[in-house]
This record gives C-alpha cells, sequence and structure tokens, in this order.
C-alpha cells in the first residue's frame, strides 16, 4: 500500500523530502472507514499530516459550498460535479472511489429478517420493535432515500413512533451493536464497517439507491499538489482493493 501512495505522490511532482503539510480532508461516513486507513497510509508515505473532518455527504457538500477552507473534499459524485459547477473544487480532479447501496443491519447474532423482496423489506419493517437510519435534515443520504422508502411503501406514519433519527448511521449502529435498538438501515459500507452488526443485505431492487462517492481537490488549496497526490492515492489499485473489501463497487 506504502509503494502505491508513494508513486501517487511522486507522479504529483513531489517527493517525500518536500516540506511536510497538513491537509484538511472533508469525509463523509460512507467512506470514513476506508478512508481513514487510507490517510494513515499517505502520511507514512509522504510525511504530510492528513486532517480528516466527518460529517454527512450533504453536510460535506455544504461546509464546502458556503467556502470554508479545505483540501480536498469526499461526498457524492452530483455534489462533486455541482461544487466545480461552482468554482470551490478544481476543474477535472474529481476522482470516483466507488458506488455503494443502502442495507439493513442487525445486532450480531440477531435472527436475519426477510427483506427479499421489496413486500418481505416492507413487513419486516413493520415488524421490527425499533429501526435506525441517520437525520435526512442533517444531508445523511441514507436517511434521505429511507424515508422516500418510506413514503413509496405506505409505512411511513406506521414508522414514526419505532424510529430513532442519529446524526448518521455509524452512531445508530453503535446502539444496534448492543441491542438498543433491533435494526439499523445505513450504507452498506458503514455497515460492514461497524463492529457488533450484522450486515443482513442490500434493499431489495426498486427500493435501492446506489450513490457514487468521489472525491475532488479544493480550487482554493492551500497544498494543491499534496491534495491531488492524497486524491490519487484514494484511486490506486490496492485502495481500490480496500473499498470493494468494504462493500462498494468499484471500477478500474
Amino acid at each position: 500500500m506504502l509503494r502505491h501512495v508513494l508513486a501517487a505522490f511522486c507522479v504529483a511532482g513531489l517527493t517525500s523530502q518536500a516540506v511536510a503539510v497538513e491537509l484538511t480532508v472533508l469525509c463523509p461516513g460512507a467512506v470514513r472507514a476506508t478512508v481513514t486507513a487510507l490517510a494513515r497510509d499517505f502520511e507514512r508515505a509522504t510525511g504530510n499530516t492528513v486532517k480528516l473532518e466527518y460529517g454527512t455527504a450533504g453536510a460535506v457538500q455544504k461546509r464546502v459550498a458556503a467556502g470554508e477552507p479545505f483540501d480536498a473534499a469526499i461526498t457524492t459524485a452530483g455534489a462533486v460535479d455541482e461544487l466545480t459547477k461552482q468554482g470551490r473544487i478544481a476543474a477535472g480532479s474529481r476522482r470516483d472511489v466507488g458506488s455503494v447501496g443502502v442495507g439493513v443491519a442487525v445486532r450480531s447474532g440477531a435472527a436475519r429478517p426477510d427483506i427479499s423482496t421489496p413486500a418481505a423489506f416492507k413487513q419486516a419493517m413493520l415488524d421490527a420493535r425499533s429501526v435506525m437510519y441517520a437525520d435526512p435534515a442533517k444531508g445523511g443520504q441514507s436517511g434521505i432515500h429511507t424515508a422516500q422508502v418510506f413514503e413509496k411503501l405506505g409505512i411511513a406514519e406506521q414508522m414514526k413512533p419505532k424510529t430513532q433519527l442519529r446524526p448518521g448511521a455509524p452512531e445508530g449502529l453503535a446502539e444496534v451493536a448492543r441491542g438498543d435498538i433491533e435494526i439499523g438501515l445505513g450504507q452498506v459500507s458503514e455497515i460492514v464497517a461497524a463492529r457488533g452488526v450484522t450486515l443482513v443485505g442490500p434493499y431489495p431492487g426498486e427500493l435501492q439507491n446506489t450513490l457514487v462517492f468521489s472525491a475532488g481537490v479544493a480550487a482554493a488549496a492551500r497544498a494543491p499538489d499534496a491534495a491531488q497526490a492524497f486524491v490519487a492515492a484514494l484511486v490506486s489499485p490496492d485502495a481500490r482493493a480496500r473499498f470493494k473489501a468494504a462493500g462498494f463497487d468499484v471500477r478500474p
């Protein structure tokens, strides 16, 4: 991994002898676990520091659009494109790290509900004692989609008394692991990364929503070459293997 990261760094025209810099990278929960590990490898390979600031994909987009200082950001592909149009992300810097869907989690060892069809998924939600998903108001993409799914299935009102909203799925999945909440709903990658929970499976068929997550370099990056090298490291062969292991669909 270090070899690929260092190679990406050198491609950007830098060497490990360059003056060390600190990069500020905005990162959503869907890619948090994998990007955190890759950032640590990048630091060891380059001597630079990566300051990761976490939030929902929607929150990342709002922060960038508001003009907050950063060097690189990861959010949905559509958001990166929009922020590029706004002049916040450098044109041509977008790199797709992978796509991921929304899934269902239960506490490890608990019975797995049948979610194989939309009808089965609906019944599983109605039968659940409690469910958790990211608060749509805070920009959690999986939460926004789940709220829309409940509306589509005609169970939004029935689900309200048993629904526990959290700032992000990772926080709620910890409660699922403890048994405080029966079912957790979030990006498959967040579920795979969480301890003490089991991925039951992705939302079935027409209820699924797959998002592409992308990285981009800030148009006003304080260290643009280092930021470019970091983004390049996120799409190296080893990085793609890690994203795939985390539940992402990645393309060469």
